[in-house]
């Protein structure tokens, strides 16, 4: 066996196995393996405590550390060079085990369990689930960390900011402390960036579905769906706006088409306008239906809503006891009473309403094309309110026959047959005239019997 000897050598030299030297004297201003090289002399960076761009003492510059207020490093995308971070810019999470372990992602989008884990869509049903979410960060170059905080309601209590947030199956989000617990409360958000600029979040459902029109930077767990922006702007007025997934977070700022953290109208119109397709600021159902569509489903009957015009908040109309509202004993018939029977014509049924008989008789067209009556071939009976609306109903059943509302029903008889014999046939009709009428036209010589 070969025992590897270095002492008195320099970084890189033979340590007389076939191997080299992991240690030994360099260069002033470097050491050995400090450039990233095995046994090689080489100069380790320095940018703990500078400034972004500033010499990391091996020649180059730092291309992350401080910059400005309101500016990251590399935002624009030169390495070591501090540039705003502009409003709007993206976010991204990572999910992970305790101690930072097993970490997968980063996704501009998290959903929290009824377990208690966290997790990031991957393209299967269940995504990919760790306990916690954190390690944010801007999706520039400059990759500018953003920090979360838990709190009570109202913003009380807050504890923070941390870069890991986990959620409690009892419904809290909480950070580390040192405790096996960690710091817990109702909600987690209040996201900044180190220059002290916020994040603010959206929510969406599966495929980016529903997503809200707006941002916030309050976010509470709930049952299902399980994250909410508490008093939410539009159809969760007064219960919280509830979804799925909450993520797409931005750097929040007038111009990022969100009305929020103390904008106005006249402070930033861009965000803060009723028409602008986006519910946010001080709008709501009530003062901007066009962004925030309508009260109708906030589980409060106000905003001049009736039981007619929203039901799902007024309850409905039938049933409180009056008959209103464009109610009949169809529709209500608790408040309306029952129905009358109709009529055949599908009217309802007046007091005077009887059963009224008619005739239908066969037409026929004479030499000067006038219309003729003949034969009774039928004579219904209608439950009608008037006559004329018996006869109605008679035509519509016995279309192309003329229908009689008068008349007496006699029996003809008609001598048929040839010269060597003789018989009779009878015939009903409404009158002689009809009868004589009918027998023309069906080919019998005379009336009266057979000679």
């Amino acid at each position: 066996m070969c025992t590897p000897s270095c002492t008195g050598k320099s970084c890189g030299a033979s340590n007389g196995c076939g191997g080299k030297c992991a240690n030994g004297s360099c260069p002033a201003g470097t050491t050995c393996g400090g450039g990233g090289v095995y046994a090689q002399c080489g100069c380790t960076p320095q940018c703990s405590g500078k400034s972004c761009g500033a010499p990391d003492g091996c020649g180059g510059i730092c291309t992350s550390g401080s910059c400005p207020y309101g500016q990251a490093c590399g935002t624009a995308g030169v390495p070591g060079q501090c540039s705003t971070l502009p409003i709007g810019q993206g976010v991204e999470c990572f999910v992970f085990n305790d101690g930072y372990t097993n970490m997968a992602g980063p996704s501009q989008a998290v959903y929290l369990t009824d377990t208690g884990q966290a997790c990031i869509p991957d393209g299967t049903p269940g995504g990919t689930c760790r306990k916690w979410f954190g390690r944010c960060r801007t999706t520039d170059p400059s990759h500018t960390p953003v920090l979360f905080s838990v709190f009570n309601a109202g913003k009380v209590d807050m504890v923070g900011p941390s870069d890991a947030v986990y959620s409690r199956s009892t419904r809290q989000a909480c950070i580390p402390d040192g405790t096996s617990t960690g710091a817990c409360r109702q909600l987690f958000g209040v996201a900044k960036l180190p220059d002290g600029r916020p994040v603010e979040c959206k929510l969406f459902d599966d495929g980016g579905a529903q997503k809200t029109k707006f941002t916030d930077d309050e976010i509470y767990v709930s049952g299902w769906p399980k994250a909410c922006f508490p008093n939410g702007i539009g159809d969760g007025f007064n219960y919280g706006m509830c979804r799925k997934w909450f993520g797409e977070c931005m750097v929040a700022g007038c111009g990022d088409g969100a009305c929020n953290n103390g904008e106005t109208p006249s402070t930033c119109p861009s965000d803060c306008k009723c028409g602008d397709g986006v519910c946010n600021g001080n709008e709501w159902c009530g003062s901007c239906s066009q962004d925030c569509g309508s009260c109708c489903g906030n589980h409060v009957c106000d905003n001049n809503e009736t039981c007619s015009s929203c039901s799902q908040d007024c309850g409905a109309c039938c049933g409180n006891g009056v008959c209103d509202n464009n109610e009949n004993c169809e529709s209500c018939s608790k408040d309306c009473g029952v129905c009358p029977p109709k009529t055949c014509s599908g009217e309802f049924a007046g007091p005077q309403a009887q059963n009224f008989p008619v005739g239908v008789e066969e037409v026929y067209v004479d030499v000067y094309g006038q219309p003729v009556y003949g034969c009774l071939i039928a004579r219904p009976v209608y439950f009608a309110n008037t006559l004329d609306e018996a006869a109605l109903c008679g035509g519509n059943a016995y279309p192309y026959h003329h229908i009689a509302t008068s008349g007496t029903v006699g029996t003809y008889v008609y001598h048929t047959g040839t010269a060597n014999g003789c018989a009779s046939s009878t015939f009903a009709a409404l009158s002689s005239s009809a009868a004589a009428a009918c027998g023309y036209m069906h080919g019998y010589p005379y009336e009266g019997p057979c000679p």
